[in-house]
């Protein structure tokens, strides 16, 4: 379950945002907890270290920032990074260098498979984090139209296929394969199907045809886990172990990723906001990729200190990459 924290860019000043933003900027570069010394030193307030320390303790008391119990100085809290995400991050745009390496690997993969499990791997040697490539079982995407190729167990003529293909376009457009099927088995039990013979023959074919080419199971490719290796912020052994256990917890990554399906556009997901990221403070940029309709997610999962404003474009360019690639697949089997 996603619930987003839901923060207003007028709840701080001016003085108090900048103020923010600098701890975020530089905690998230050094890893360390920041002081108000730290912060005179970067020569942006002109502030006295009092006057900064004020400031900090004001962010603090409205719940932006926390202070370690060893440290003099303070990290943000997930609301500090909501409201950095939402209000003060300034995306940087990929250079020709990278946009060229994502398209390189997208464009020379040719099975779909291939394809996301590829996508995965540069997203995670890219963004030096976990990298995720999902797509849900073809049960919940929704139909627009049905034509029938298959090989039954039963003889039709191309007349009848065309009459059954016209009954379901019409009957169920818009509604999932998995709601398709669950209908046409009630249909099986309704008195009109029992005495309608054109119907029988119609409500088994498209059931055989649902269960042709809906695999039941998810796809979710997983590559870069051993990058938490390297994280400060899992560098004690039983964080680590904590970790790297949550990642195998697919099912718990699918209903995230599944639950985003809805989302359009870049999503970001901090600490508290997911049952998923909360247990481990973790984070989650993902998009959803198709270009007619969203096929499945693809994201980054790391540690809630992140630097949002490189891994955000990355995973922007790369369901775009996706997005094309997948299209022109399509266009070239019609």
């Amino acid at each position: 379950m996603v619930q987003k924290l839901e923060l207003y860019e007028d709840e701080l000043d001016s003085r108090a945002r900048e103020v923010l933003r600098e701890i975020i900027m530089q905690h998230v570069s050094t890893g360390e907890a920041i002081s108000s010394r730290s912060l005179a030193r970067s020569g942006r307030f002109g502030l006295s270290t009092a006057s900064l320390r004020n400031v900090m303790a004001d962010l603090e008391d409205l719940g932006y920032l926390q202070q370690p119990h060893t440290s003099a100085g303070r990290v943000p809290t997930d609301r500090g990074y909501r409201f950095f995400i939402d209000h003060l991050m300034r995306s940087r745009s990929l250079t020709p260098r990278e946009r060229e390496a994502i398209d390189d690997q997208v464009r020379h993969a040719n099975e779909i498979d291939e394809v996301l499990q590829l996508a995965s791997r540069v997203l995670s040697k890219m963004s030096d984090q976990v990298g995720v490539v999902f797509m849900p079982t073809l049960l919940q995407f929704a139909v627009r139209s049905m034509d029938f190729v298959l090989e039954s167990l039963h003889s039709f003529t191309r007349d009848e296929l065309e009459k059954i293909s016209r009954y379901i376009t019409t009957e169920f457009c818009g509604l999932t394969l998995d709601a398709i099927h669950r209908r046409l088995v009630r249909m099986t039990e309704e008195e009109r199907a029992m005495n309608d013979h054109m119907l029988q023959k119609t409500i088994s074919l498209g059931i055989e045809a649902v269960n042709d080419v809906a695999p039941v199971e998810h796809e979710l490719y997983v590559e870069g886990t051993t990058s938490m290796l390297m994280k400060p912020d899992y560098a004690d052994a039983v964080s680590l172990r904590k970790t790297m256990l949550a990642l195998q917890e697919r099912q718990k990554l699918i209903e995230l990723l599944n639950s985003c399906l809805s989302e359009d556009g870049l999503q970001i997901l901090i600490g508290s906001e997911t049952d998923f990221t909360q247990v481990h403070n973790f984070s989650v940029v993902a998009r959803r990729y198709g270009s007619h309709a969203p096929l499945g997610m693809v994201g980054i999962i790391g540690p809630m200190r992140m630097e949002y404003a490189r891994m955000a474009p990355l995973v922007d360019y790369l369901s775009r990459a996706l997005s094309r690639k997948i299209e022109e697949e399509q266009e070239q089997q019609q």
